[in-house]
C-alpha cells in the first residue's frame, strides 16, 4: 500500500517537470486570479466595516456659544428629543469634548492655544428609521433655525457620497469574487485535460493493468491540489506585503485592512480545494468517457 502510494506521490511530481509548459501557466493564471480573489475579498470586508460606522455618521452636532446652566441644558436636551427624526441627545461639557480631543489628537496642537479651545455642544443622533441624507439635512437645519446654537455641524457630503456608491461597493466585489471562483475552476479544468491529452497512454495503460479510478485520479488530484497551494499561496503572500505597505504609508486605513488572516487561510484552502474537485472531475468524466467508447 506504501509502495502503491510513493509511486502515485512520485508520478504527482514527476507530472509537474514533464507537464511544466502546461501547469507553469496555469499556475501563473492561478496566482494572478488568487491575487485579485483576495484582495477583492479584503476590499469587500472594508466596505462592510465602512458600512457599519455609516450609522455614526447620522448625527448632528450643535456648538454653543458658551457654557449654560444646568436647567437650561435639560431644557434644551428636551426641545431637541421631541424633534422629528431625532433618536437621542447626548451633551457634551467644554472639559468633557477637550478630554476626548486629547484621546483621539496630539495634544501639542493645543499648546498655542489659552484655556480650552474647545465649546461644549450637543451631539443629537437620527434614529433607525431615519438614516439617510434628506433626514439628516432636515434636522440639521431644524437646529440651525433653533436659534440657540453657534455653529451646527453635520457630515451631509459624506453621507451622500456613501448612500449613492453603497451598492455598487458591494455588488461589484460580490461580481468579481465569483467571476474569479469561475474563472479558476476554467482553468483547471483546462489545465487537467491538457495533462490527461499528454499522458493518455499512461493513463490508458494503468487502467488496462487493472488500476482503479482511484489510482488513476490521485497523481493529477494531487497536481491540481500542489497548482492551488502554491499559486494561492504565493498569491496570499504577496498581498500581505501590500497591505503591511499601504497601512505604512496611510494610518487612516489601518482599521479597515485589520483581522483578515483567516480571510485569507480560506482563500488559500478554497482555491486549493477548487483545484483539487475540478481535477478530479476532469479526469473522473476523461475515464468515463473512454470507457463509454470501448463499450460502443
Amino acid at each position: 500500500m506504501f509502495g502503491q502510494l510513493g509511486y502515485l506521490i512520485a508520478e504527482s511530481f514527476r507530472g509537474w517537470k514533464q507537464q511544466r509548459t502546461v501547469i507553469l501557466p496555469s499556475l501563473i493564471t492561478i496566482f494572478l486570479c488568487s491575487l485579485l480573489l483576495a484582495s477583492s475579498l479584503v476590499a469587500f470586508g472594508g466596505v462592510l466595516r465602512l458600512l457599519e460606522t455609516e450609522k455614526s455618521l447620522y448625527a448632528v452636532e450643535a456648538f454653543l456659544p458658551g457654557e449654560i446652566p444646568d436647567d437650561s441644558v435639560a431644557v434644551v436636551k428636551r426641545e431637541l428629543e421631541r424633534s422629528k427624526h431625532v433618536g437621542s441627545v447626548e451633551y457634551v461639557s467644554a472639559d468633557s469634548a477637550l478630554a476626548d480631543f486629547r484621546r483621539h489628537f496630539n495634544g501639542e496642537m493645543l499648546e498655542l492655544v489659552e484655556g480650552n479651545p474647545i465649546p461644549p455642544f450637543f451631539r443629537i443622533k437620527l434614529d433607525e428609521e431615519s438614516a439617510n441624507p434628506v433626514d439628516l439635512l432636515d434636522v440639521r437645519n431644524a437646529v440651525v433655525r433653533s436659534g440657540y446654537f453657534e455653529e451646527v455641524q453635520a457630515p451631509v457630503e459624506w453621507v451622500e457620497k456613501i448612500s449613492a456608491w453603497k451598492f455598487r461597493m458591494v455588488f461589484w466585489p460580490v461580481c468579481l469574487c465569483v467571476l474569479l471562483l469561475v474563472t479558476l475552476s476554467l482553468i483547471i479544468c483546462n489545465s487537467v485535460r491538457l495533462s490527461l491529452l499528454n499522458r493518455k497512454l499512461l493513463v490508458e495503460n494503468m487502467k488496462y493493468a487493472g488500476g482503479s479510478y482511484g489510482f488513476i485520479e490521485f497523481p493529477f488530484i494531487l497536481e491540481g491540489l500542489m497548482q492551488g497551494v502554491v499559486g494561492s499561496g504565493l498569491a496570499v503572500l504577496l498581498l500581505v506585503v501590500m497591505m503591511d505597505s499601504l497601512t505604512e504609508a496611510l494610518p487612516m486605513v489601518a482599521a479597515y485592512m485589520t483581522g483578515y488572516g483567516l480571510l485569507l487561510v480560506l482563500v488559500v484552502l478554497m482555491v486549493s480545494m477548487l483545484s483539487a474537485y475540478f481535477s478530479f472531475r476532469t479526469v473522473r468524466s476523461f475515464l468515463i468517457a473512454t470507457r463509454n467508447e470501448q463499450v460502443k
